[in-house]
């Protein structure tokens, strides 16, 4: 299954930190609230990778889960 990236719709504030850091893993979803999504591109990173784009969020909308499921720590 490996590592995977999920965006907090509920805590996301388009900050854009992280489409402006990797289009090619986040974008935004179309509709009235630009927040962000995760692009399949986000399955060819690394768990490092993963976690350092997840740290760029300045309210912490995005949590990394490791192949067992749980929620990897950002720092």
């Amino acid at each position: 299954m490996g590592e995977r990236a999920w965006v907090d719709h509920d805590v996301c504030v388009s900050s854009g930190a992280c489409v402006l850091e990797a289009p090619d893993v986040f974008a935004y979803q179309d509709g009235p609230e630009a927040l962000a999504v995760v692009l399949p591109g986000a399955a060819e990173l690394s768990r490092d990778r993963l976690v350092e784009l997840a740290g760029l969020c300045p309210v912490g909308a995005i949590r990394v889960y490791g192949d067992d499921g749980s929620e990897l720590p950002l720092s």
